[in-house]
């Protein structure tokens, strides 16, 4: 933002703050653990900047980087990338009417030093992934909220994926309209939020896009971070442009700083409430499972309490959400015998004794030689 800006320190930090603690990236963090999500929204900034220094500077290194990092992230956080940057290119020959030569150029170059940075990561994927029976994770839009709904969870202000932008960026985009120059860079990133905005949301006709490689999203929600990073733009110059009479611009920015450190604490509270184990309603993890297959959480998908103590105790359940993607086909056909721990010797039906540890499934039982063994444990991509 210090690049953007056109070194206006004040601004960047402005950004920074609303960046920081927009109410979806600590439903990403505090509330439900989406680490590799988490951690791809660090680099979003990287990525507008190198989008920026290639069409205004010719410098094509950043967006090379922060695309790399992205995909040493999350890989649907990285579909997106591709898509915005898209949106934004459109943008540019909007306003501008032209691409030079030398822009395409620069964006080869970004694009050819981005593969070699991340081909080992590509490489296996398609050698060990692509046509090997494995299950995809279900393409589709789910999750979708209508535009009023989206509109009061932002007012809330919660940690959730439902509003995610917060009360701060809601504001922003309801009146962010009347308060930008229409002819300014930043009308173009706060038209960006909106859209993205609008995106999350069923305004947007994604029933058109089901049979699209637009599908592999699976959740609209995953646009906030994008939504968020365009509107603290134009938040952040909203905020810095701030003037009132016969108030000095340092207390103007420390009430400013001071709304943002109240908003984070209502963010975080019932997390933090939780976690403590204020509210009394939310079990602890008392035991490991026994006998048959059973989920750590249940369908309802309501928290449970992990601490030091029951911390192993986790690993003998099975997941809630994504524990078959990425699981070879083979053994959905075998799935009782996987789930009931049945064990095969010579074809025979077998139940050894199975204990389960961090990243460890130990069998216990003693073997002839020349024994064929199956065993209700599967390779996990």
């Amino acid at each position: 933002m210090q690049s953007f800006s056109g070194e206006k320190t004040l601004q960047s930090f402005y950004f920074s703050i609303i960046y920081l603690i927009a109410p979806y990236h600590f439903y990403l963090t505090l509330t439900n653990y989406v680490l590799g999500e988490a951690i791809a929204y660090i680099f979003i900034p990287i990525i507008l900047l190198g989008m920026y220094k290639l069409l205004y500077k010719g410098e094509w290194i950043t967006l090379a980087i922060g695309m790399t990092l992205m995909a040493y992230s999350h890989y649907v956080s990285l579909f997106i990338s591709v898509e915005v940057c898209l949106l934004i290119g459109v943008c540019y020959l909007i306003q501008n009417r032209n691409i030079d030569i030398s822009q395409v150029l620069s964006l080869l170059k970004s694009v050819i030093l981005f593969v070699f940075l991340s081909f080992w990561q590509f490489v296996p994927l398609i050698t060990d992934y692509i046509g090997k029976g494995l299950a995809r994770p279900k393409p589709g839009f789910w999750l979708m909220q209508n535009l009023g709904d989206f509109i009061v969870s932002a007012f809330s202000n919660f940690a959730t994926n439902r509003g995610g932008i917060g009360l701060a960026l809601i504001l922003a985009s309801l009146i962010g309209w009347k308060l930008i120059d229409k002819n300014s860079k930043y009308m173009w990133g706060y038209l960006l939020g909106v859209l993205m905005v609008l995106m999350i949301t069923t305004v947007f006709p994604w029933q058109y896009f089901e049979n699209t490689s637009l599908a592999v999203i699976q959740f609209p929600y995953r646009y906030t971070s994008w939504a968020i990073a365009f509107l603290a733009i134009a938040l952040s110059n909203i905020l810095f442009n701030i003037q009132l009479k016969n108030v000095k611009e340092y207390c103007v920015s420390i009430m400013i700083v001071a709304i943002f450190i109240f908003l984070y604490a209502g963010s975080i509270y019932s997390d933090y409430a939780r976690n403590i184990q204020k509210d009394s309603n939310i079990p602890v993890l008392s035991s490991k499972r026994k006998g048959e297959y059973k989920t750590l959480r249940t369908s309802s998908d309501t928290p449970i309490i992990i601490n030091n103590g029951n911390y192993d105790y986790q690993f003998s359940y099975g997941a809630l959400y994504g524990e078959t993607d990425y699981m070879p086909m083979a053994a959905f056909n075998n799935s009782n015998s996987i789930f009931n721990r049945v064990s095969y010797v010579n074809g025979k039906r077998e139940k050894f004794k199975q204990i389960s540890l961090p990243n460890q499934i130990v069998y216990i039982s003693n073997f002839k030689k020349n024994t064929r063994i199956n065993l209700p444990a599967l390779a996990y991509m």
